[in-house]
């Protein structure tokens, strides 16, 4: 439920949502594939690329806050994010904590 690269000069992990939903089933699985890939990866920043991504729900929320966690402040970016769910990160507070786009 996620695909992740990684830049080496750039030392960033980019990961992308292949669903159209990151309901709470496909949050769980992209969590356990996120943590191994990033064990793997010697990243010191993350993109996560939400092209394509209509729907999130809260597991997807904790998901970010997980990722963001694991690297320095200000190294931890949502890209691409569809209006609506730019709405969810902003009612949840989250816009103000991570770097949404």
């Amino acid at each position: 439920m996620i695909e992740c690269r990684v830049d080496k000069e750039s030392r960033t992990m980019f990961c992308r949502f292949p669903t159209k939903k990151m309901d709470t089933i496909a949050s769980t699985e992209a969590d356990k594939d996120f943590l191994k890939s990033f064990s793997e990866a010697g990243a010191d920043n993350i993109v996560f690329d939400l092209e394509g991504v209509n729907y999130v729900a809260s597991g997807f929320l904790r998901l970010c806050l997980s990722a963001a966690s694991k690297v320095d402040k200000g190294k931890f970016s949502v890209i691409n994010t569809d209006p609506q769910i730019m709405k969810v990160y902003k009612i949840a507070g989250l816009d103000s904590v991570l770097n949404v786009s």
